[in-house]
């Protein structure tokens, strides 16, 4: 089984951040984007398993091969921004026929039960497409289903809320050769939206020649797009208990700080008379003195003096003095409140 990690994205959203690197290594709840993805995908990473990258590709490849060196990784680069299936395209060289794939995006931190997949599929279906059912599907698509449960159309951005289970973006192929002639087909016939070609094309030109596709719900699926997701991940992560940091009560106790769990508190950041948390993340090498901070990721380097920070995001070797609320600082910008 081959798979494909998407990782090409300028990240625009999470700018200022992602002026100084991509945004697959941004950091939340102990990890970066794609550590978390990495680490929920290990019982599928077996085999090659081939990252799409461009912008800043080169640092996204040094951190894997420093953090994952246990993986049969190839790295692609996408030269243009022609979109999810034009990257899906140039992963052919590492393809064969009759190679089961996994296409996975790499926006977003999924949990789900992966080694399923051949399971829920069974001997009629040729696609099993992740999902998560959500209360507002307008900004994200969807996949409406057959009362046999399967998947009768894809649908990006619906204008109402009647179809509610969103694809999560982590999707199991049968044939190599069925999803790239697709990703052929849709690439010649220019269909395109806003200049880039588009899985969720794909996934249409399949059923349209009949290919019998079925769904597995995730255990959870949080989005990684833009800083106010961001935190709210990391919320949602470290109150799950992923990336938390099991001793930061007694660290804190021990040096003279309170923490008010869950929280991620990286074991070189210097912390002097200060609350940190709930729901704080607290990276390597930073500095906080008589600062309270919650609902916040403080990136490695960074300074934080004096401030009440909530809901804020502050870049590496970044510095803050004063006070003040919700913060989007990038690296090594400084302010003064």
């Amino acid at each position: 089984m081959k798979t494909i990690i998407l990782l090409a994205g300028f990240g625009t959203r999470m700018r200022p951040h992602t002026w100084s690197r991509p945004k697959p290594l941004i950091k939340v709840a102990g990890n970066t984007i794609v550590g978390h993805l990495l680490d929920h995908m290990r019982v599928l990473l077996n085999d090659d398993v081939i990252f799409v990258v461009g912008y800043k590709g080169d640092m996204i490849e040094a951190w894997i091969r420093d953090n994952y060196p246990e993986l049969n990784a190839h790295f692609v680069v996408q030269e243009e921004a022609l979109g999810q299936a034009h990257a899906v395209s140039l992963c052919r060289p590492f393809l064969q026929d009759d190679d089961e794939a996994i296409v996975a995006f790499g926006d977003g931190i999924v949990r789900g039960p992966f080694a399923r997949f051949q399971e829920i599929a069974g001997v009629s279906a040729d696609v099993v497409l992740t999902v998560q059912e959500v209360e507002d599907p307008r900004k994200f698509g969807v996949v409406a289903l057959t009362p046999q449960g399967t998947v009768a159309q894809f649908i990006e951005k619906p204008p109402d809320d009647r179809f509610k289970l969103v694809a999560a973006g982590i999707n199991w192929f049968r044939s190599s050769r069925h999803l790239l002639s697709a990703v052929d087909a849709v690439m010649a016939s220019e269909r395109q939206t806003l200049g880039e070609y588009f899985m969720a094309d794909v996934y249409s030109e399949m059923l349209e020649r009949g290919v019998t596709m079925r769904v597995m719900p995730v255990n959870y699926w949080y989005d990684a797009g833009n800083p106010e997701n961001i935190l709210d991940t990391n919320r949602h992560l470290l109150g799950l208990g992923v990336g938390t940091t099991s001793d930061a009560m007694e660290w804190g106790y021990g040096d003279g700080y309170t923490v008010v769990p869950p929280v991620f508190i990286h074991e070189s950041a210097e912390i002097e008379s200060s609350i940190i948390g709930p729901f704080a993340h607290i990276d390597a090498g930073a500095v906080i003195r008589n600062s309270v901070i919650s609902n916040s990721i403080i990136d490695p380097g960074a300074t934080v003096d004096t401030a009440i920070l909530d809901q804020a995001l502050v870049g590496e070797n970044a510095t803050v003095t004063g006070k003040g609320r919700a913060l989007f600082i990038g690296d090594n910008g400084q302010i003064t409140l």
